[in-house]
């Protein structure tokens, strides 16, 4: 896959975390330092390709959702 400067921040911002690390939209955007509506899209691309998942925090209802980096994404974007 060939990445923007855009997609590689935004990886290495997940390949930064740990196994289990959840990480907001919010805490993306700022981290990456992209817009909203781009990290939209990247995030598309990358749950479209298996690499990341998403799902919401269960103890506080209305909560936006967190993202995590798959098992198969971690070894594709290390390498």
């Amino acid at each position: 896959m060939r990445r923007t400067r855009e997609m590689r921040r935004l990886t290495d911002v997940f390949l930064a975390g740990d196994v289990q690390a959840r990480f907001s939209s919010g805490d993306l955007r700022r981290e990456a330092n992209i817009t909203n509506q781009r990290l939209a899209t990247l995030l598309e691309v990358l749950r479209d390709r298996g690499w990341v998942t998403h799902g919401w925090g269960e103890s506080s209802p209305g909560a936006p959702p967190y993202y995590m980096l798959t098992d198969v994404g971690r070894r594709e974007l290390a390498e």
